[in-house]
């Protein structure tokens, strides 16, 4: 997620702004950069965990704290400067929701938002078909669950975990370039806030379903918005705003301490295959 937050908002600036692609080309670039980019940096992941059986742990820490230098580094590169890009970077024209947008009190939420904001509904159900429905998704789960069974099966273990990877990888890329290019509109460091970490809670509450998934990223990110939205409230404004920003970190440690042990991860999640992954 950190890569793709500097590798799209450069995107978006180099297509955007330097080659005079303009609205929609160079954001839609800048995404599509960062989806790349964030595959590309998890093969890093891939090649540790799968091919060299390292632990994903070690290799996940390793890997976040590359990813933190590195980013600087490259925006030393594409900006000329280590901590942030030039604000006020190409975006895509923001949309209002039809009828949703006029509910009162809450019509504020569907008003101003990113077309993308819809992707991630339009593509929860067809996400949730694949890994149920098709081979190579319910293979792809049976690599998580029971590499044994899959390898007995003759399928090959490792080239579906490095899809499972590269597709996480991809995700995040493009959830960290959607952070810089649609909604801060440039690139600073250490903007994602922890918000991958988030993200990885709500995979747990869900249960590694992909429509609960929706609901439990609904959860927290409501809880993201509610300071935001309430801050000019006179209780909210006595309070000191480090406890305010603590909400979401804070609404998240409380739900996972509630449903931690009601949760069933993938049998072999977080572990590294000894067999033939061949």
């Amino acid at each position: 997620m950190i890569i793709g937050t500097v590798s799209g908002s450069f995107g978006a600036y180099y297509f955007g702004a330097k080659l005079g692609w303009g609205v929609p080309a160079g954001p839609i670039m800048g995404l599509l950069l960062g989806l790349a980019c964030g595959a590309a940096f998890a093969s890093i992941h891939a090649l540790a965990t799968v091919t060299f059986k390292i632990d994903h742990i070690v290799s996940g820490v390793v890997i976040n704290l590359v990813a933190v230098g590195l980013a600087r580094f490259l925006s030393t590169i594409f900006f000329g400067q280590a901590t942030q890009s030039d604000p006020g970077q190409p975006h895509l024209n923001v949309i209002s929701i039809p009828l949703l947008s006029s509910i009162p009190a809450f019509g504020r939420a569907f008003q101003g938002l990113s077309p993308f904001v819809l992707f991630p509904f339009l593509i929860v159900f067809p996400v949730w078909w694949v890994l149920n429905r098709t081979r190579w998704g319910l293979r792809l789960r049976s690599a998580g669950e029971n590499p044994e069974a899959t390898r007995s099966l003759g399928v090959a273990v490792a080239p579906l975990r490095w899809e499972g990877v590269l597709i996480s990888g991809a995700f995040a890329g493009l959830a960290g370039a959607f952070l810089s290019v649609e909604i801060v509109n440039n690139w600073r460091e250490g903007q994602t806030l922890g918000l991958g970490f988030i993200a990885l809670a709500a995979l747990i509450l869900s249960n590694w379903n992909p429509i609960r998934l929706m609901g439990a990223a609904f959860l927290f990110g409501f809880a993201q918005a509610v300071p935001l939205a309430l801050r000019d409230w006179p209780i909210i404004r006595s309070i000191p705003e480090q406890f305010v920003n603590m909400t979401p970190y804070v609404v998240t440690i409380v739900v996972l301490a509630g449903f931690i042990g009601r949760v069933r991860p993938p049998a072999a999640a977080g572990k590294a295959y000894e067999g033939t992954t061949t």
